[in-house]
């Protein structure tokens, strides 16, 4: 049986700037959230709102990973490869955060990002369970992990059954989780975001052509334009105050539902979902791993200045996110991307070393 990558190990990977917009948009759904929970913003906007934004995350991430590496061998080398990758990509700025959140705890005792004990410092640091807005990136860094399964299943043409038989054995455990009251890993609560995102990724060339030559591109574009158009009802909040039951987020379906619904018509391109390749959401895209992990101080520094009367309520919000995006920005270019070149350049030389002394 012929593995349904193995034919295209030399794929080129074509970049798809409508999703780096998307992602942008994703980090500004959190920070608007977190701001109206803070009461900058009116309330339907806060709980709930973020949780959509980080399903946008955890879509877009298990797509990459089978977009980006699903096609190529799992051998030594693409294993360090990968790792490589991903862990200059997420470490830097996470444990630079966590660091500096350790200390203000440790040697002066103020709390920041949820950090309010030794255990709970001790979580953030072994990637066990985090606090805050920290809490993604153990799921994220725990998902790479079980990706490997599928990797290899790809390999062997089980891409799609590795994912049925993943998702069938999330539900085992979550349940059994929430039989028993253990809720300390969060990956299992999470994993189908990931494993549909990972599906979207793994047949992305396939669903793509359908659509293009599809004699229902008006149909799919209507489509787009609804899921687009729903947005004004999907906050979790104003379904509350509707009167509309709201499942806990990461099975409730709409607060699930719809960002992997956006994710898909962004993924085919189809109708208003194009106009996330603006560049202005683009070059968020790009800061948005530094908005989303940095963006909670800002709040703070704002929620001390509103509470001192020195920033009227109303202009919290524009100082939100005026100061978040130039928090983020220099941080993305004073720190996490030459943290992430400095570091990848520095493991490819000892990988290099290492491989000649060995030979």
């Amino acid at each position: 049986m012929v593995a349904p990558f193995a034919v295209q190990d030399c794929k080129p990977i074509k970049h798809l700037p409508a999703l780096d917009g998307l992602r942008g948009f994703a980090a500004l759904m959190v920070v608007v959230s977190h701001s109206a929970n803070a009461g900058f913003l009116p309330e339907v906007l806060g709980t709930g709102l973020g949780q959509m934004g980080v399903v946008l995350f955890f879509g877009l991430s298990g797509f990459f990973m089978a977009y980006l590496y699903c096609h190529r061998p799992l051998n030594r080398s693409s294993l360090v490869d990968y790792a490589i990758s991903r862990g200059t990509r997420v470490l830097p700025l996470y444990y630079a955060v966590v660091f500096v959140t350790a200390m203000s705890f440790i040697l002066v005792d103020l709390e920041f990002l949820g950090n309010s004990s030794l255990e709970q410092v001790a979580y953030n640091a072994l990637l066990l369970k985090g606090s805050s807005v920290l809490w993604t990136i153990p799921v994220e860094v725990h998902f790479y992990v079980l990706f490997l399964i599928i990797w290899r299943a790809s390999a062997h043409g089980n891409f799609t059954r590795s994912i049925i038989y993943l998702a069938c054995f999330q539900a085992l455990i979550a349940s059994i989780f929430l039989l028993i009251g253990f809720e300390f890993f969060d990956l299992p609560f999470w994993l189908h975001v990931f494993l549909f995102g990972t599906l979207l990724g793994g047949h992305y060339d396939k669903l793509r052509s359908f659509v293009d030559r599809s004699r229902h591109k008006v149909q799919f574009s209507t489509l787009a334009w609804i899921v687009v158009l729903f947005s004004v009802v999907a906050p979790p909040q104003l379904r509350r105050d509707l009167g509309i039951p709201v499942l806990p987020n990461y099975i409730d379906p709409i607060s699930v539902g719809y960002p992997l619904a956006l994710l898909t018509c962004t993924v085919l391109a189809l109708g208003p979902c194009i106009y996330f390749r603006q560049s202005i959401l683009r070059w968020y895209g790009n800061i948005s791993y530094s908005l989303y992990l940095l963006h909670m101080f800002t709040i703070v520094a704002v929620a001390k200045f509103v509470a001192l009367g020195f920033l009227p309520n109303f202009l919290a919000f524009p100082a939100v996110i005026g100061l978040a995006t130039l928090l983020a920005a220099a941080s993305f270019y004073c720190f996490e991307r030459p943290a992430q070149k400095g570091l990848r350049k520095w493991l490819s030389r000892t990988r290099s070393n290492t491989s000649v002394r060995a030979a």
